[in-house]
């Protein structure tokens, strides 16, 4: 027999409770092997769990929301963004997993100008010229240079970039 029966659910339910109480260990690594054998079902009851929570209250949801991307700046960023690639109808994804990887590959510093502090994921061939959403098409870029590259393509950007250094840097005739 697999788990007893009882016809009263709540009874049933309070059974559970306890046995998972006394059975920490086994209960944790039965829930693990549940959620490794059904990842789409999980991730259905659990955005089905988010809009009931929506639904009961909806202040209360936008409210944590907001606390946690005020606390998450990276993760507002990264959602503003595929939210502007997915409406121009941009090609390609790339993961949280992916931007973090490639934030610790370039050492958390903008790849024109190398300062740190807070990163934005700059497109090496823009959106709006036909580039893709692609973790490949993708440099981490500080605020200022990313709208100081506007459309320009990563090579165009740089080569403005290394013209306006040679012309800091060259004497000047008088």
């Amino acid at each position: 027999m697999r788990g007893v029966a009882y016809k009263d659910r709540e009874r049933g339910r309070a059974y559970g409770r306890a046995w998972m109480r006394r059975n920490l260990d086994k209960a944790r690594e039965a829930m693990r092997r549940w959620r490794e054998r059904n990842p789409e079902l999980r991730r259905a009851r659990n955005r089905e769990y988010r809009r009931a929570a929506y639904r009961r209250d909806p202040e209360k949801f936008k409210a944590r929301r907001a606390t946690y991307l005020a606390k998450h700046p990276e993760v507002k960023r990264a959602a503003d963004q595929a939210y502007r690639a997915r409406r121009i109808a941009a090609v390609g994804s790339f993961t949280g997993a992916e931007w973090h990887a490639l934030l610790d590959r370039s050492g958390n510093v903008c790849a024109y100008c190398g300062r740190a502090g807070p990163l934005e994921a700059d497109h090496r061939m823009p959106l709006a010229r036909g580039g893709t959403n692609y973790i490949d098409n993708i440099v981490p870029s500080c605020r200022s240079c990313n709208g100081a590259k506007h459309k320009m393509t990563e090579e165009e950007f740089r080569a403005r970039l290394a013209g306006e250094r040679d012309a800091m840097t060259a004497p000047t005739v008088e």
